[in-house]
């Protein structure tokens, strides 16, 4: 589908080391994760404490509305167009760098039910540019570069996209603006019985995903044995499904 299958490209990849090539990536995804894990675990209080902070940790469309009510409109727009667009050029550039590696790392990571890089494949020959325009997340970004979209498509597409997402969420959480507040004011009052769950909740499921090796926080080291792994089934797989040469 995107670039070339490598699985050992050698120590240094033009005017950087490989190291620190898979460094410039992992810190940004492994950070973006962390935080969207915090949210998950201690939106409650949160919500309740510092609003704007949520939107901040995580691109959430359910949290985004929850929010709006909550803070002024600058700090709205500002968060929540930000918030993607800062992770969008890391994930584009590695799905453009690592192609076909990358999507089955990210699939890996999501786990061996999930079938959302699968569909998004089948989905992206049609509707590549509205998806993009619509979420620039891990998944749609990475499979964006993969698939050899061009950047003076993809980011004019994203940063566009964005905005008008944003904007209709804004809309949205306006025109549901008291009972958003409702329900902010019972989690604020109850936030002390509720975080405890949310948080004890999260913690199992990022327990059960580094057990599986599916934790997005990781070593260089096991980032780029990850990514050679990914790039061997590739490679044995478009092995398998080759045609034989005729004699």
């Amino acid at each position: 589908m995107g670039a070339e299958i490598v699985i050992d490209p050698g120590e240094r990849q033009g005017r950087y080391s490989r190291r620190t090539e898979l460094t410039l990536f992992l810190v940004p995804i492994a950070l973006a994760f962390s935080m969207a894990q915090i949210s998950k675990a201690l939106w409650p209080t949160l919500l309740a404490e510092a609003p704007w902070a949520l939107l901040v940790m995580s691109v959430s469309t359910t949290r985004a509305l929850l929010v709006q009510p909550l803070v002024h409109p600058s700090v709205f727009f500002a968060l929540a167009i930000a918030r993607p667009l800062i992770m969008a050029p890391v994930y584009y550039y590695f799905g453009r760098r690592y192609g076909d590696v990358a999507l089955r790392w990210v699939e890996r990571k999501l786990g061996p039910t999930s079938t959302i890089v699968a569909k998004l494949e089948r989905l992206f020959q049609r509707f590549a540019y509205p998806l993009v325009a619509w979420s620039p997340t891990l998944v749609n970004s990475t499979m964006a570069g993969a698939t050899g979209m061009r950047a003076i498509a993809y980011f004019p597409l994203a940063v566009l996209g964005t905005v008008l997402r944003v904007t209709l969420l804004y809309l949205l959480a306006d025109a549901l603006a008291s009972p958003l507040k409702h329900f902010a004011e019972f989690v604020g009052q109850y936030q002390w019985y509720i975080t405890p769950l949310t948080f004890a909740l999260v913690a199992v499921q990022v327990w059960r995903r580094q057990r599986k090796n599916r934790g997005f926080i990781e070593s260089v080291d096991e980032f780029d044995a990850e990514l050679r792994d990914s790039a061997f089934e590739l490679q044995s797989e478009a092995t398998i499904t080759s045609p034989p040469e005729p004699d």
